[in-house]
């Protein structure tokens, strides 16, 4: 997403659009699948500073960390980028659209807060039921 400084107006500038995870090379982010990211920004200029302040959002389909489920995750934020101007004419918002994906990317991503995961011995997803395995685990247990 670039920005030409000399159309930026002293209202202010609103630009919105798609950038393609391709583009920002989060396309193999851990073999996961982002949609394209939806920017809206207003850009301001202030002497030799330009503030972009931009609302970022995309769709990314991630695989549980716990019973490896596919689900949707809505990535949401709003980020304000300040850029010294010194002799620059054109702004690239890209990198640090890419950085701000990045940096809030889940570690460990979750289908929801309370994912039981899968049994240790049969691979079941105790999301949907507990298995016979986990009874007579436990009966060995006590015996």
């Amino acid at each position: 997403m670039k920005i030409c400084v000399k159309e930026i107006m002293r209202d202010g500038l609103d630009l919105e659009e798609e950038v393609s995870s391709q583009e920002l090379a989060l396309d193999k982010l851990h073999d996961e699948t982002i949609s394209d990211i939806r920017v809206k920004a207003h850009i301001e200029k202030d002497k030799d500073v330009v503030i972009a302040s931009c609302d970022i959002r995309a769709n990314e389909r991630l695989a549980c960390s716990r019973c490896l489920e596919e689900f949707d995750l809505i990535f949401e934020k709003k980020e304000d980028f300040v850029y010294n101007l010194s002799g620059e004419h054109i702004i690239e918002l890209n990198d640090d659209i890419k950085d701000t994906i990045l940096l809030d990317y889940p570690i460990m991503p979750l289908c929801k807060p309370d994912c039981k995961g899968l049994c240790h011995y049969c691979g079941k997803n105790l999301n949907e039921g507990s298995c016979d395995c986990e009874k007579e685990r436990d009966k060995a247990c006590r015996e």
